[in-house]
């Protein structure tokens, strides 16, 4: 009888074990899950971080603000808030302005805050085939500065970094003590690990080589205190298009950039910029398109998008067809004819650019559909020469793009939009790249 209680214990202490760590198990993962839905992680000074992250955010979204405001806004209680808003103060990211009005009820007027936007300003240059654009930004990605000087055919890095230095001094003095630069954003033509900072092959300039160490040479030659921070021009671009622009609202978006200089894009994957393994990401101008296609293109290969795009191929095929149709309007002129005015001249039902347009379509549509079978974005963003507001050239896009891409799937959800309005300039995405960086604010 002793032993068959005894071995009775011993089932009922294994269970208790056995339930005990279930439980375990059970709280972590619905502390995982929670942490994980709310952007949290599993350690309060996480939650601290993000708490001051969302009232940077509001602060950067109103004029002015109250402890009260910001504690209903954000669901905080009103010492939370306090406290942040008093380390906010000491770091002089936000200032006193003065006391709100009574409530209805009336009693003490509130103390108020504003965002001290010029606090730290965000140094940001793209260098382009041509020349050096400079900007300066303050933290709401406001213009302070901006200027431009002019480059040399393939210029050499260290030249062009001293002209980024002079930028910096002729400004910097006009500035009052108590500012200081928060980041510095570089944005090139290229591929470039924005990690390292090294660009493993720049577009337009040979002379920098290959894996080359360009953020060292401009740590050594701008003696900056702030964090500096290289990355290709697209992803700048799309990044202050879903931050500012009309790709705001979505999460997964490809920005595609087409025209003269040729075919690149931006992508974004839950809201965050995707360079790729190897920095390669983006670069859809060399999609293979057209294997019949004998031309080398610059990257190697033949039968790539950005040639089939090209403005120079464009202009062949309006003289190889221009015998055929001699009543066109694109055949009148012996120079080269842009693609707006291509675009333009198919809205008229000109028979030559509609056959050209066409062609055009074709390859942009495989490319597109190639894209969302690929990454399934909530949207494709297409900005630069392509995107002027043709119709016969976007219908015939999206219509296209819905008979290639999983034509059995009656409902698709990526939006394809043509940009024809003000995108976002690269220089004021690289900006709120800059200030979210800082602030870790995605």
């Amino acid at each position: 009888m002793l032993l068959y209680y005894a071995t009775k214990l011993r089932y009922i202490v294994l269970l208790h074990c056995f339930t005990f760590i279930l439980t375990l198990i059970g709280y972590w993962t619905y502390d995982k899950v929670i942490m994980s839905n709310y952007g949290l992680g599993t350690k309060p000074k996480n939650i601290r971080s993000r708490n001051t992250k969302l009232i940077i955010e509001l602060y950067r979204e109103n004029e002015t603000l109250s402890v009260s405001e910001i504690s209903k806004s954000v669901k905080l209680s009103r010492t939370t808030v306090m406290i942040i808003n008093e380390e906010l103060l000491d770091k002089g990211i936000i200032e006193d302005a003065g006391k709100g009005d009574s409530s209805e009820e009336g009693g003490k007027r509130p103390s108020i805050f504003r965002f001290n936007s010029r606090k730290n300003l965000i140094l940001a240059f793209h260098i382009k085939y041509d020349r050096i654009q400079f900007r300066l930004s303050d933290l709401k990605y406001q213009k302070v500065v901006n200027e431009e000087t002019a480059l040399k055919v393939d210029e050499p890095f260290d030249t062009i970094a001293i002209k980024m230095k002079g930028f910096i001094k002729k400004h910097e003095a006009m500035l009052p003590d108590e500012t200081s630069f928060l980041a510095c954003l570089v944005a090139i033509h290229g591929n470039v690990n924005p990690d390292t900072g090294i660009c493993i092959h720049s577009t337009y300039f040979p002379s920098w080589g290959i894996y080359s160490n360009l953020k060292e040479t401009l740590q050594n030659t701008l003696n900056l205190d702030c964090p500096i921070h290289l990355d290709n021009w697209i992803r700048y671009k799309a990044y202050g298009e879903n931050k500012l622009g009309c790709a705001s609202s979505y999460d997964t978006v490809v920005l595609i950039d087409a025209g003269w200089h040729g075919v690149t894009s931006g992508i974004l994957l839950d809201g965050l910029l995707y360079p790729g393994k190897h920095y390669l990401s983006g670069e859809i101008g060399h999609i293979t398109v057209n294997r019949e296609d004998k031309e080398i293109c610059a990257c190697g290969s033949k039968g790539c998008l950005e040639q089939q795009l090209s403005i120079k191929r464009l202009n062949e095929k309006i003289q190889n067809y221009r015998m055929d149709f001699p009543g066109s309007i694109l055949i009148n002129t012996e120079d080269d004819i842009d693609i707006e005015t291509i675009l333009k001249a198919s809205e008229s039902e000109d028979p030559l650019a509609r056959k050209i347009v066409d062609e055009v379509i074709y390859w942009f549509s495989i490319s597109i559909s190639q894209i969302i079978m690929f990454f399934d974005p909530e949207l494709i963003l297409i900005e630069g020469d392509y995107s002027c507001q043709s119709e016969y050239f976007e219908k015939g896009i999206k219509s296209l793009v819905k008979e290639l891409a999983f034509p059995r799937l009656s409902i698709k959800k990526t939006r394809i939009l043509f940009n024809s309005g003000e995108s976002i300039p690269t220089l004021k995405g690289a900006a709120a790249y800059g200030v979210d960086h800082y602030f870790n604010i995605q």
